[in-house]
């Protein structure tokens, strides 16, 4: 525990804290919610060095001819100071050739995503920068053959990153994991794509499912068919029903965040398969199915590489759409309820800087903070730090109700808002009005006018603003990687400071 400064130092050092304090609750600011998105062919051979800034001749250089098989390229980014995401659906224009997944090996390279986020780390401000980059494989579509996310044989291990069969790929890419339909119905995507990564200790699944045009996934998504192939997003297990809340070592995830993905016109090996000995493979191979380098030719037996996978329109200019939902803010102080402590009472200082409106620096707020002058990384003692703490100041730990929420949307559906049952002044309904935002971007197939740059091709986004509050109604699919990155939709909205995961 800290020492008690005001006893060490005096009264001088109270009445600066008091002035401070009472100064930032004056301070308050309006929630804003301002996205963006680009989109453009990309030719992966010419490696980005730094694929989430732009400027680099290497971006967007890909075949714009109508028939060809160019990669693409979709940066999804929120700016400082905004609220983070709870939702966001990409809609790929429906007049893209998408191959099945079922026509590719499993295994196949098929993408990469690289993100910075911003992370709080163990009850600390939400400061910490974090890149991460997975490997995207072809997964398994086949809702017969299945495997379950817990850690069945309690190894340490969830079942998802295992290789119980000895085949050189976890059993989250070459089998179809069981949650998938608790989230999204029955519905069968014509794609998956899973990539591995290990964030802070913890290991991390993420999963691209691409469907039909047209299909309708929650009653309240867009379904028409015009807006293109709606691509999922799923986050490990997140929005199963059946998940059970743990604390971890990531307790916060809020802006800016900056994350870019590529997704290959035609496949690429994965050397991990190889039939050689085992331990000639990359050591990441046991943990990720894939290696940190992906090779530009074929490389290993079996060879998963020339598989098409995307093939360009005929000539013309195409809109690649994002619909993104801001997070709720109950109290309206411009901090979303997942990243406010003190999701009731206007903060006096903001979260993403250390000692800023919470002297103690134990995660609370000082306008809600029982104590500001006593260190207490866990008010309520019920094994979830404050910041990851949905009631931070009321137990509903693992001998309670384990963070539990009961909020659902007039329609009847759950709509998690990010404070738990133990403590929300209306626990029965989400508190804080979403902001949603459209944006756009144009993509240019054919023949380019004399000495149009290859990333001229790629028109800056179109926010499409947000409605202020009536957007209730359009819960988009929820793409959240808790503390991570996102791209794309899936998965109901549970963002619950679980931690990793």
């Amino acid at each position: 525990m800290k020492p008690n400064l005001p006893l060490l130092f005096g009264p001088a050092l109270v009445l600066l804290a008091l002035v401070t304090l009472l100064g930032s609750a004056d301070t308050a600011r309006a929630q804003t919610f301002n996205p963006t998105i680009e989109a453009c062919l990309e030719n992966s051979s010419t490696r980005d060095p730094r694929p989430i800034e732009p400027g680099d001749p290497e971006e967007c250089d890909g075949d714009n001819s109508a028939g060809a098989n160019s990669d693409f390229t979709i940066a999804f980014n929120v700016p400082a100071g905004d609220v983070n995401f709870g939702s966001a659906v990409f809609f790929i224009p429906p007049d893209w050739t998408i191959t099945p997944g079922d026509e590719v090996p499993i295994g196949a390279v098929v993408g990469q995503l690289t993100a910075l986020a911003t992370l709080g780390l163990i009850n600390g401000p939400c400061d910490s920068s974090l890149t991460v980059q997975f490997t995207m494989l072809n997964a398994n579509v086949d809702p017969t053959e299945t495997v379950t996310y817990a850690d069945s044989d309690d190894n340490g291990t969830e079942d998802v990153f295992e290789d119980k069969d000895g085949s050189r790929l976890q059993d989250g890419i070459e089998k179809y994991p069981d949650f998938i339909p608790r989230i999204l119905g029955d519905k069968k995507p014509i794609r998956r794509a899973a990539g591995i990564e290990i964030v802070a200790g913890v290991n991390v699944l993420l999963q691209f499912l691409v469907f039909e045009p047209g299909t309708e996934l929650l009653r309240e998504i867009p379904s028409d068919a015009s807006l293109g192939y709606p691509t999922v997003t799923l986050l490990q297990n997140i929005g199963d029903p059946d998940l059970v809340a743990t604390p971890g070592a990531i307790t916060d995830f809020c802006s800016p965040l900056t994350s870019s993905i590529i997704t290959f016109g035609v496949s690429k090996d994965n050397p991990c398969t190889d039939t050689v000995p085992v331990e000639q493979l990359d050591a990441l191979c046991e943990v990720k199915s894939a290696s940190l380098e992906v090779p530009e030719e074929g490389v290993s037996d079996p060879d998963e590489s020339g598989h098409v996978l995307l093939t360009n329109p005929p000539e013309g200019s195409y809109t690649f759409t994002t619909i993104a939902l801001g997070q709720r803010d109950a109290d309206g102080d411009g901090y979303q309820n997942s990243l406010d402590t003190c999701p009731f009472d206007t903060n006096q200082g903001d979260p993403s800087i250390r000692s800023d409106g919470d002297f103690d620096d134990d995660g609370l707020d000082a306008a809600c903070d029982p104590n500001d002058r006593e260190t207490n990384s866990d008010q309520d003692l019920d094994g979830y730090l404050n910041r990851q703490d949905n009631c931070p100041l009321i137990a509903n730990g693992e001998e309670e109700d384990n963070q539990e929420e009961s909020d659902v949307s007039e329609a009847g559906d759950e709509r998690p808002d990010g404070i738990g049952n133990a403590c929300d002044i209306n626990p029965t309904r989400p508190d804080g009005e979403p902001l949603l935002t459209q944006a756009t971007t144009d993509v240019a197939i054919g023949p380019r006018a004399p000495g149009e740059t290859p990333s001229s091709t790629a028109a800056p986004s179109d926010n499409g603003g947000d409605d202020g509050g009536g957007s209730g109604t359009i819960i988009i699919i929820v793409a959240v990687i808790a503390g991570v990155a996102v791209l794309g939709g899936g998965a109901f909205y549970f963002m619950r400071r679980r931690g990793g995961g």
